[in-house]
């Protein structure tokens, strides 16, 4: 049984971690789009896109952290 759990943290990390790569490009991306905005208001609405994706990122590294800790106990 202890196998099985070790085995479904081992799936949980490699999902998370393509999130976390999923969520680096598509931050990439919209930061460019952040600098190339034209008005103020496109530039608002881009960086709360932003801010959303940064906030996603810092929950998915949280739960890379707990699982990882798991895996070392």
């Amino acid at each position: 049984m202890p196998d099985k759990a070790v085995s479904q943290r081992q799936s949980q990390l490699h999902e998370i971690k393509g999130a976390l790569d999923l969520l680096f490009s598509l931050r990439e991306e919209i930061a460019q789009w952040v600098e190339e905005a034209q008005d103020e208001s496109k530039h608002e609405a881009l960086e709360n896109v932003l801010g959303h994706i940064e906030a996603l990122e810092g929950e998915y590294r949280s739960r890379q952290e707990r699982l990882t800790e798991a895996d070392q106990s």
